[in-house]
């Protein structure tokens, strides 16, 4: 069983998010007929409406520490942010994430990436529709309006570390998230060496660390330049989604568009499973 904090959804945003994630009444009842049990703690998980489709009972469902309102608008941190301030040039237009990455989500995310719990992918990539609709909502205000995003990519694991883990998470979300929202996903990165895990380091070996660690696939111009011809006439910048599952500092998402945009004619947004 997978352990359980408190926090609750108030009602005025949880009316909101019911909206984000209406599903079809068909795809409710398949939903309800799959399973009986809750993907996380093994219980009796309520129905597909009552728990927005994410295969939870409504006291896992309840334990979710949804971001609700962010303080800094960059990296989308619900309490003050030390990192954006500090950093001297930032290459992606904004990010959001889905969730606070408490004790309970790191939980979670362990028993998919290690333990193979394939079942949660489904859950986590239904989370991430939350910080989606946060990105679009927030493009007008940001001086960003238009046409939507365009496609969803992810930040890329080294071959090594993919041999070890056998799948990237990233990929993984951004695929099951693509199908949920009709967003084509397109990589546009490779990882060029292995870096140790980013979270143990301090912010300037993160860094250092990250230098020159991503390079642009060979197929990612003519990717864009697909999109381009789909959108033209319509004045609007190609818009990438880039996905991760924990955003710490910003080091690899800022690295990652940095490498991007260097080259590419496209604005990038961090979407973020937790923060």
């Amino acid at each position: 069983m997978i352990g359980l904090s408190n926090p609750k959804p108030p009602a005025l945003w949880w009316s909101k998010v019911k909206r984000w994630f209406q599903l079809p009444e068909a795809e409710i009842n398949e939903r309800d007929r799959e399973t009986a049990n809750c993907v996380c703690c093994g219980g009796r998980r309520s129905s597909a409406k009552e728990s927005l489709g994410l295969g939870l009972c409504m006291t896992c469902f309840n334990a979710i520490p949804w971001i609700m309102a962010v303080r800094c608008p960059v990296c989308g941190r619900p309490d003050d942010c030390p990192d954006c301030i500090r950093r001297t040039t930032c290459f992606f237009r904004y990010s959001r994430s889905a969730v606070r990455y408490d004790p309970l989500m790191k939980e979670w995310l362990a028993s998919y990436k290690y333990r193979g719990n394939e079942r949660l992918l489904s859950l986590f990539s239904g989370m991430l529709v939350h910080a989606y609709h946060q990105l679009v909502k927030e493009l007008p205000a940001a001086g960003h309006e238009g046409s939507g995003f365009h496609c969803i990519s992810y930040v890329p694991m080294h071959v090594s570390r993919l041999a070890e883990r056998g799948f990237n998470q990233a990929e993984a979300m951004a695929v099951e998230l693509g199908r949920r929202l009709s967003l084509p996903v397109m990589p546009l990165l490779e990882r060029t060496r292995h870096t140790a895990k980013q979270s143990f380091k301090s912010r300037g070996e993160r860094l250092n660390d990250l230098q020159g660690a991503f390079m642009l696939l060979e197929e990612a111009a003519g990717s864009i330049v697909r999109l381009q011809e789909g959108i033209a006439g319509q004045g609007w910048p190609v818009r990438v989604l880039l996905l991760d599952d924990v955003y710490t500092t910003g080091s690899t998402l800022n690295q990652c568009a940095q490498t991007i945009t260097q080259s590419l004619p496209v604005e990038v947004y961090g979407l973020m499973w937790a923060r």
